[in-house]
């Protein structure tokens, strides 16, 4: 009775520390495939749409561009950032949260 208790208590420890383990070796697999890599890329090129729209916003200004055309360079300007924010947040490997 004893001894099969101990089993079941052991298994119960090691079935643990296997859930434990599990996604951080997920994560550390994604890493040496080059996920993150691709990740950063994603980063930089929000980065680059969203300081093309910032420009795109601010000559439209300047040349007196309507309402309408204003506020669709703001929704698109807005996208970007919520877009970068996504990219960025996924892009963290799981010890840096």
């Amino acid at each position: 009775m004893k001894n099969s208790k101990n089993i079941l208590l052991g298994a119960v420890l090691l079935t643990g520390l296997f859930a434990m383990a599990a996604p951080a070796s997920a994560d550390y697999d994604r890493y040496r495939r080059g996920d993150f890599r691709n990740d950063r890329r994603e980063v930089y090129q929000d980065r680059r749409e969203l300081t093309r729209d910032r420009a795109e916003l601010y000559r439209d200004r300047r040349n007196g561009a309507g309402r309408a055309e204003l506020a669709r360079d703001r929704r698109e300007i807005w996208q970007d950032q919520r877009e970068l924010r996504h990219d960025r947040s996924d892009s963290r490997p799981w010890w840096h949260w």
